[in-house]
């Protein structure tokens, strides 16, 4: 993927427009403009939730093979309490990441609107998931939880958006049962050190969040070894290759995906 900034400035910025559909781009800026000035908030959720299923339909081709690579383990994590499986996705969304989990598990979606609640009991009881229960809540406060009280906790494309990482990350350990993992998936900040990616990155920070709430410039990977302790985490950082000429989505190769064990 080219990252020079004579790539950025003449291929990137033009075919972005060029790509997105006027009404639609209008809805996501009209959206995330109310988000940003706290108007009407339920409009930028609405906002989000579709647009992030238009945006699955680029990445998936190449997210994909490696979910399947990551969930592959999912229904091997240590039973809860009451002898169960139990998988808290965090984010859930729509319920993209529910085709590769396997049959038998018990989940707990989550996320700050219910907008894909109906969605994902559908999806669940066609695949064999147990629908536990929908939690509306944010990653940093999981009160409704108590501790060791799930098997695993799934997030892809979900902790740009975090408040407080911090918070989020403890309450994510904390809720784990020993011998628990952490399953994880996130765009991440630009780290083969090419400058036209990183400057393409600076651009459309404001871009990302005024739209989604998007800090698309974290280091994951570091707040996640500050809490399960480095040797616990083992995540591969790669590039992924996404069939588009759109910048937003362009920006979000840079990736790092993989599992911490809580011990």
């Amino acid at each position: 993927m080219a990252c020079t900034v004579s790539s950025v400035l003449q291929k990137c910025v033009p075919n972005f427009f060029k790509e997105s559909d006027r009404q639609r781009l209008t809805l996501y800026l009209v959206g995330g403009a109310s988000f940003c000035f706290l108007v009407w908030p339920k409009i930028q959720q609405r906002m989000e939730y579709a647009m992030m299923k238009d945006f699955h339909k680029v990445l998936t081709p190449a997210q994909g093979p490696k979910k399947i690579e990551l969930f592959a383990d999912l229904g091997d994590n240590p039973k809860t309490a009451e002898g169960k499986v139990v998988v808290l996705e965090l984010g859930v969304g729509f319920g993209p990441n529910l085709k590769y989990y396997p049959p038998g598990v018990h989940l707990i979606a989550s996320d700050i609107h219910s907008l894909g609640e109906e969605e994902i009991k559908g999806v669940s009881e066609s695949k064999g998931i147990h629908f536990e229960r929908y939690l509306l809540a944010g990653a940093e406060d999981l009160s409704a939880l108590s501790d060791e009280s799930v098997s695993a906790v799934v997030t892809t494309l979900v902790t740009c958006s975090f408040a407080d990482p911090s918070k989020a990350f403890k309450e994510i350990h904390r809720v784990l049962v020993p011998g628990g993992r952490y399953y994880f998936m996130e765009h991440t900040a630009e780290f083969e050190g090419k400058w036209g990616m990183k400057i393409l990155q600076c651009l459309l920070f404001p871009v990302n969040m005024v739209i989604g709430y998007c800090h698309s410039r974290r280091d994951q990977y570091s707040d996640i070894c500050k809490y399960f302790g480095k040797a616990n985490v083992h995540a591969k950082k790669v590039i992924m290759e996404f069939p588009t000429s759109n910048c937003l989505i362009l920006a979000a190769g840079p990736h790092v995906y993989g599992k911490a064990t809580k011990v």
